[in-house]
């Protein structure tokens, strides 16, 4: 009996040290394991799918001002798919709000062809060389560049500008597949460097910056009806989701302002307003050496040596916008066009200074539904012409 209890306690001691070798175990190996496969899953997350929840919900969401922001990476992503040869216009809201690529495309007379809208709101060629190397990628038969006297003007002390440039700049930088070349990075001022992602740590820092506003709005988007919470749906349809090649092709317009109005009151508008807009940079360009001459010689030279045509279209403004303008102001335009399609054979369609009728304008530079359906006759009727 004396020798059973030293057995048992002995066996209890090699289970204590067995199981503390086992705890050690787990302390040490298993930790690290584990915190390694973490690490690995994070980081995979972190710039592959993260992200993508965050650019989809940019764009569904009404997580920024407008989501069309956001459209335009995934927006080239998709066209590049499409088995039809594309025509893709970019600039700003003038294009935008001209734009309609579904009547365009009907007026087309080349097989196989689809006209697509990515202008935007605010857009200038500073900030729009960033989509340049995606756009080569993708392709396209045409690019219709906005080209009028607004993108030739030279950059301000504005607080405002600068914020847009910042909002542009890090949506565009986010939403950027990762292989994008970043080859215009020099053509950045060195205060907007800081707003571009060159490596997988900044995007995720400039990511984080819209992640939980988006979700939150995500969140809102999937809940208002049952909690009964304040929500607008902006109707931009998500990305592969029914309707997303047409919104690409037809946006959301504006909604008519002056064909509401009598003539008194676009008069009075006119007189009250044109004398200091017309002193802005808008109607003032330059013949060369601004931020946006760079960025546009940097953009047309690209597509070109790419083989795609470039179209630089400049529409024509509410006619009695130009009862303010002063002989030869706007000879830096003129210049400007000549001088890209001597150099680059990009080809002008210029009908600045043609005088449409004021009912085809919804305020002094935007057409409305009428001149919209006049552009899409118009635009469709040149590029006829140079390809049939």
């Amino acid at each position: 009996m004396p020798l059973v209890v030293p057995l048992m306690e002995t066996n209890f001691k090699v289970k204590q040290i067995m199981q503390t070798d086992r705890t050690d175990g787990v302390k040490i190996s298993d930790f690290f394991g584990s915190v390694f496969v973490l690490c690995i899953v994070f980081l995979f997350l972190s710039t592959s799918v993260f992200p993508q929840v965050v650019n989809n919900s940019l764009i569904e969401s009404n997580a920024i001002k407008s989501g069309r922001y956001a459209v335009t990476f995934p927006a080239l992503e998709t066209i590049e798919a499409e088995e039809s040869e594309a025509i893709i216009t970019i600039g700003s809201s003038i294009l935008q709000y001209a734009t309609d690529g579904r009547c365009i495309t009907e007026q087309l007379d080349i097989p196989n062809h689809n006209v697509y809208n990515l202008a935007i709101s605010g857009a200038n060629p500073y900030t729009e060389m960033i989509q340049i190397p995606k756009l080569v990628e993708a392709h396209p038969r045409a690019v219709l560049l906005d080209l009028g006297p607004n993108s030739l003007w030279n950059f301000y002390e504005s607080e405002s500008l600068d914020e847009y440039i910042q909002f542009r700049l890090t949506i565009l930088s986010i939403t950027m597949p990762y292989n994008t070349s970043l080859e215009w990075e020099h053509l950045l001022r060195e205060r907007d460097r800081m707003y571009v992602a060159t490596t997988s740590v900044e995007r995720m820092n400039l990511t984080s910056s819209y992640s939980q506003l988006a979700l939150d709005r995500v969140l809102l988007q999937q809940s208002h009806d049952l909690l009964e919470l304040n929500y607008v749906d902006r109707k931009i349809p998500g990305v592969g989701d029914e309707g997303w090649l047409e919104y690409l092709q037809t946006p959301r317009f504006l909604a008519p302002n002056f064909e509401l109005k009598n003539q008194s009151e676009v008069d009075a508008w006119f007189e009250e307003n044109m004398p200091k807009r017309v002193k802005y940079g808008v109607y003032n360009p330059e013949s060369n050496g601004t931020l946006n001459h760079f960025a546009l010689e940097y953009a047309i030279e690209q597509l070109t040596n790419a083989g795609i045509d470039v179209f630089m279209v400049a529409p024509p403004h509410h006619p009695q916008v130009y009862d303010y303008l002063e002989q030869g102001q706007i000879d830096g335009h003129n210049h400007t066009l000549s001088y890209f399609e001597e150099t680059y054979g990009a080809i002008p369609i210029n009908w600045f200074w043609e005088t449409w009728d004021s009912g085809m304008f919804r305020d002094r530079n935007h057409l409305g539904d009428v001149g919209r359906e006049y552009y899409c006759q118009r635009i469709a009727a040149d590029l006829n012409s140079y390809y049939v």
